[in-house]
């Protein structure tokens, strides 16, 4: 564990702010730009490691390659003395931490997380890399509200020789794992939109849609339990929903591109369910305001129309002799 104040390379250590599988990260200061950055360190138990370090190293390759506003910026990849490390952006709140403030979000704020993700996870696969962990405490924000992906410890490039992982052997989050993922299987852009479907229903309902304290039997519920129904209000979003979790990948939708069209498809069509629910009562707001108008210019009418023979009347007694010359 790397000690408060200590320094690594030109970072100045503050505090830990997360620790994974791999490493510990640590809220630090960049004296050379004096700015604050997410430094990624190593953990002692695996610098020994060849594979681990290449992993590590891999992770800060791949992500420095992929410069889009919803993937986390790379600032600096090294090592000092004993220690691995990365530098990156320094992101304030995650999406696991927001979920623990509110337990489950509005509908329209999680097909937003859920659109900005997934236009993340269209460049990377353009670029030929599959996530492998989507969930919640990698989905992250920035200060402006921007929605960021971070963490490709475990990114797969799609048509690389190259495997840090034996075939057989599942990685990810078993939670938000694909059915693929949990069977060891190969792996494409599907499994990233299975993994990302889990969250949408998370963000949805408050919590994962397969549960167990056994790793095995819940890895047994992604491949074989029937995608999770949505309760009342929320069934309109039940098609997008069974298009991301669909047990064999054949039966996704395909790309994330495509999944932002459902999204944008499913929005434009609640839009137009809303208007249509509210359009009686804007013509009756309408109805009212001319009935209001009606009656204001009718008033108006009368008061002008009032004040005009009031006005004629005096000028009629005005010009009217007076009765003492008349006689």
């Amino acid at each position: 564990m790397v000690e408060k104040t200590q320094e690594i390379y030109t970072y100045k250590i503050k505090k830990e702010i997360g620790v994974g599988g791999m490493a510990r990260v640590y809220l630090a200061y960049e004296k050379k730009l004096q700015r604050p950055v997410a430094l990624k360190v190593l953990l002692p138990a695996y610098t020994e490691s060849p594979q681990v370090t290449r992993r590590f190293l891999k992770e800060a390759r791949t992500a420095a390659q992929l410069r889009h506003s919803n993937i986390v910026s790379i600032y600096d990849v090294g090592k000092q003395g004993d220690y691995f490390f990365i530098a990156m952006e320094y992101l304030r709140e995650s999406l696991k931490k927001r979920l623990r403030q509110a337990s489950s979000l509005k509908p329209q704020e999680a097909l937003y997380i859920v659109k900005e993700v997934a236009k993340a996870l269209a460049y990377a696969h353009k670029q030929g890399y599959i996530h492998r962990d989507i969930k919640p405490d990698n989905i992250m924000f920035r200060d402006d509200g921007a929605v960021v992906l971070v963490d490709f410890g475990i990114v797969k490039a799609i048509k690389s020789n190259t495997k840090l992982t034996r075939t057989g052997v599942s990685v990810g989050t078993p939670s938000y794992m694909s059915p693929e993922q949990v069977k060891g299987q190969r792996v494409d852009e599907r499994s990233d939109i299975y993994s990302l479907g889990i969250v949408l229903y998370e963000l949805l309902v408050g919590q994962v849609p397969y549960k167990s304290d056994d790793v095995v039997s819940l890895a047994v519920k992604h491949v074989e339990a029937p995608i999770p129904g949505l309760p009342g209000r929320l069934k309109k979003y039940q098609p997008l929903l069974d298009k991301m979790l669909a047990k064999k990948p054949r039966d996704r939708v395909r790309t994330a591109d495509g999944l932002i069209r459902l999204i944008d498809a499913l929005n434009y069509k609640l839009k137009m369910e809303l208007e249509e629910a509210i359009r009686p009562q804007i013509r009756r707001s309408r109805k009212k305001k001319l009935l209001v108008g009606y009656l204001i210019t009718a008033l108006v009418v009368a008061a002008l129309s009032y004040g005009s023979c009031h006005l004629l009347r005096k000028i009629q007694t005005r010009n009217e002799p007076a009765s003492y010359l008349t006689r």
